[in-house]
């Protein structure tokens, strides 16, 4: 008798190509059974052939009987069904990535990269606190805004022209990166004249303009100026005068009650700290994005 690790396998053990399923009433039931009991008996291995397509199985070679070989056989009285194999599932896994260094030494990384990204937004935006009511009835004392600082970024390009031998680059070319300043846009800005501080005000004149303020309203160009945003018209006259090249001139909102640049002057471009974006404390009527000014 040959133990499970030394026995070949028994032929009809094996898979078939084909599921068998046999139905009631065929003779060929206890004839199964008969091989079920005979091959507890058996001494011998029968060694298992390989099936071509098409081929019923082969009759053993010894031990089984005629009708229990035939009950192995699928006729036409038994049901065949082909055998679907199940898909093949895999899971995908993700493993944390080694690089090998220390613990402290990966903080210290953050920690750089995180100043680093600090001053590279703040070199673009800063938020500023108003304190004044030269800006009223549209900006308030307290209020928070967003700056955006490289709204004005610039620079002078005959000053590089004039480094090229035979280029005679005369006068002022000023290059603005993202369209430069706009009439009626809101500037924070540096004063001339009290460089400590930062001041908040609208942009009324560009360079090359004829500034005028005549009864109440402003002349740009002999042009009146319709300020719908301003809390009261001006009690004082101002001007003419012109605007240079490389300069703008700037007023607040409440006319009568602002220090501008009918007080410090024209605005050179480098006294421009940024445009206000953004008011984001308090929240209110007035929270939101800056609205932009349209003169007819």
């Amino acid at each position: 008798m040959l133990d499970n690790q030394d026995k070949p396998p028994f032929p009809f053990d094996a898979k078939p190509d084909y599921k068998v399923e046999a139905d009631v009433g065929n003779p060929a039931k206890n004839a199964s059974q008969d091989v079920a009991s005979s091959s507890s008996k058996e001494t011998e291995a029968i060694q298992a052939l390989p099936l071509s397509e098409g081929s019923p199985p082969p009759a053993p070679e010894s031990g089984l009987t005629t009708a229990a070989a035939d009950a192995a056989i699928p006729d036409d009285n038994m049901a065949v069904s082909e055998e679907v194999p199940y898909p093949t599932k895999e899971a995908s896994t993700v493993v944390p990535v080694r690089s090998g260094k220390s613990f402290w030494r990966e903080v210290l990384e953050t920690i750089i990269l995180t100043i680093l990204i600090f001053f590279v937004v703040k070199s673009l935006i800063q938020n500023f606190r108003i304190e004044g009511s030269s800006m009223e009835p549209n900006f308030h004392t307290r209020q928070m805004l967003l700056v955006n600082k490289a709204a004005y970024f610039h620079f002078e390009l005959n000053t590089w022209l004039r480094i090229i031998p035979g280029v005679k680059a005369e006068g002022s070319n000023v290059v603005w990166l993202f369209g430069g300043p706009k009439r009626g846009d809101v500037l924070v800005l540096e004063p001339p004249d009290v460089p400590t501080e930062d001041y908040i005000k609208r942009l009324i004149g560009l360079p090359g303009d004829k500034v005028e303020v005549r009864d109440g309203i402003v002349y740009i160009n002999d042009n009146p100026l319709k300020e719908n945003y301003i809390k009261e018209k001006p009690f004082s006259n101002y001007g003419p005068v012109t605007i240079p090249a490389n300069a703008l001139f700037v007023m607040g909102d409440n006319r009568n009650a602002s220090r501008d640049g009918r007080v410090f002057g024209f605005l050179p471009f480098d006294k421009v700290i940024g445009k206000a974006m953004f008011i984001y404390w308090p929240f209110g009527g007035q929270w939101g994005i800056v609205p932009p000014v349209e003169y007819s």
